[in-house]
């Protein structure tokens, strides 16, 4: 009945870092003449149509390459939706009979999603996932893996050639650590989030993960829906939240399901970190979150709670049974441990030992003087939000201030004004100016030079992440500005890095400091 493929019954209980849904995306391969490398990611699952060709020849529903006739093999990058720890792989070849590689090989990697596909495959850090790996033709071949460090991009490596249906990647969601840090409402429910399935009473015709999928599903085969129900009670499914959280408010959609949409909804919840099965599956002793409430075919149901609650798991009852399409659970991120200690020292520190260290996140002393006065702070998000509108009400002077506190992008000694902290930030916010051509390096000097004379404060870029050439051109475009115009973007640059350097401090912060 449902148009998705069924998740591998090996890794079931993981999560598909390459769902297309997510974002996922073939960014290259290195051929796919015969078949078209998009089709790896496809949620279907694969078919055969014997008597369809194509002018290249013999359509195939999967990456296919063609036959080589040189050393070497053909290689693919798979951009993740979700990034995360790989836990095992599903190398699908389905259907490629007398065309499947003969082995794989699979590899991993952090990086930016906005990096190219030459800036990739130029990268030496490539982390191994399976090393070189035999491989069934017309087989789902699942290939557990030891799990990975966080990745963003996958290589597959088919050896020598040949054709891959689909391409499964499976393992635990790894969100950035600053993702939940915003003022926004988020769901934290999402798997985007790295919220997941905990336990469930049926799921016949679809499975309850189709929940979490962003987007709303394209069918009735796209959601949850569980077999007719002959006995009394409910079914139900446990969501483990992708981060510990206060629920403000839930939707629930249950579109395409017409003749089949459930007659009501409860969902309990619990604020437990490590549940046992037993918990999750046993009914009749959490607290109520939401009581029963009506529900309606084909439609989408908002539901308030009547007080806030912070939870780690809810767990949604449909009565009788039937389908729902989609499961939003919107609130506010609670703080980690690790960041409810983070904080704690803060506060504790001594006006003095504070300012200097906000200081060295922006150094403007109106900026430092503002958020030391804004202590204590009880969450990331309330510090963020506070450093945030800090920066905004200041004057010109105040930003001015902090420009100065900044070296120019690529010289050798930074600014008088700057912190040690600050200055062991800078060298690593423009590390990559270091291995810039003489040419480019010596444009740059140049152009700061006129930038300087030109404003009164020196070229401020968020220069993370950012070639020397990639500087050099904003530099140039920015030069022609207003004097008004340049301090206004080189204040949004300034909070960009403020927020960044921040967040380092965050993540970077011992524990039991």
């Amino acid at each position: 009945m449902s148009s998705r493929q069924p998740a591998h019954p090996d890794f079931a209980h993981l999560t598909n870092l390459a769902e297309d849904t997510t974002g996922t995306f073939v960014v290259w391969a290195s051929d796919d003449y015969f078949a078209e490398k998009e089709n790896l990611l496809r949620p279907d699952t694969p078919v055969w149509d014997a008597n369809r060709y194509t002018d290249k020849g013999k359509w195939m529903d999967g990456w296919e390459s063609m036959r080589k006739r040189e050393a070497g093999h053909d290689s693919c990058i798979v951009r993740l939706g979700t990034p995360g720890s790989v836990h095992g792989v599903v190398v699908d070849t389905t259907h490629f009979k007398g065309n499947a590689p003969l082995q794989v090989r699979l590899e991993g990697l952090e990086a930016p999603y906005t990096a190219t596909a030459a800036q990739l495959n130029a990268r030496t850090d490539w982390t191994p996932i399976a090393g070189v790996t035999d491989v069934k033709a017309d087989f789902p071949n699942a290939i557990p893996v030891t799990p990975s460090p966080r990745i963003t991009h996958l290589r597959l490596h088919i050896l020598p050639d040949g054709g891959v249906a689909r391409l499964r990647v499976y393992g635990v969601v790894m969100p950035a650590a600053n993702a939940l840090w915003g003022e926004a409402t988020v769901d934290l429910a999402s798997i985007e989030y790295g919220g997941t399935i905990a336990a469930v009473s049926d799921a016949f015709f679809g499975p309850p993960s189709n929940l979490l999928l962003p987007g709303h599903g394209v069918n009735m085969g796209d959601g949850w829906e569980t077999k007719r129900r002959r006995t009394p009670g409910s079914d139900w499914c446990v969501i483990k939240l992708g981060r510990r959280g206060v629920v403000e408010r839930l939707e629930l959609g249950t579109h395409f399901f017409k003749g089949n949409a459930p007659q009501a909804v409860v969902v309990e919840a619990i604020d437990e970190e490590a549940p046992s099965t037993e918990r999750l599956r046993t009914l009749g002793n959490w607290p109520v979150l939401f009581p029963e409430t009506p529900l309606v075919q084909h439609r989408s149901h908002v539901l308030t709670p009547d007080r806030p609650m912070t939870v780690t798991h809810l767990r949604v009852h449909i009565f009788p049974h039937g389908g729902v399409n989609r499961l939003r659970v919107y609130g506010h991120a609670a703080p980690t441990s690790t960041e409810s200690a983070t904080l704690s020292r803060f506060n504790a520190l001594s006006a003095d030992d504070a300012r200097s260290l906000c200081l060295s996140f922006c150094g403007s002393e109106a900026f430092a003087d503002a958020v030391v006065a804004a202590r204590p702070f009880e969450t990331v998000r309330s510090l963020m939000s506070t450093a945030n509108k800090v920066w905004w009400s200041l004057d010109t002077e105040s930003w001015l201030q902090a420009f100065a506190a900044h070296p120019k992008i690529g010289a050798d000694k930074g600014a008088p004004s700057q912190t040690a902290q600050s200055a062991t930030w800078s060298a690593g916010e423009q590390a990559q100016v270091a291995d810039a051509e003489e040419g480019t390096r010596a444009r740059l000097a140049t152009q700061n030079a006129a930038y300087a004379e030109r404003f009164g404060f020196i070229f401020i870029v968020f220069a993370t992440g950012k070639s020397a050439a990639e500087m050099l051109a904003l530099l140039e475009a920015r030069i022609g500005r207003t004097r008004a115009e340049e301090i206004e973007t080189a204040a949004r640059e300034q909070m960009k890095i403020t927020r960044l350097r921040l967040e380092k401090w965050i993540l970077s912060s011992p524990v039991d400091a």
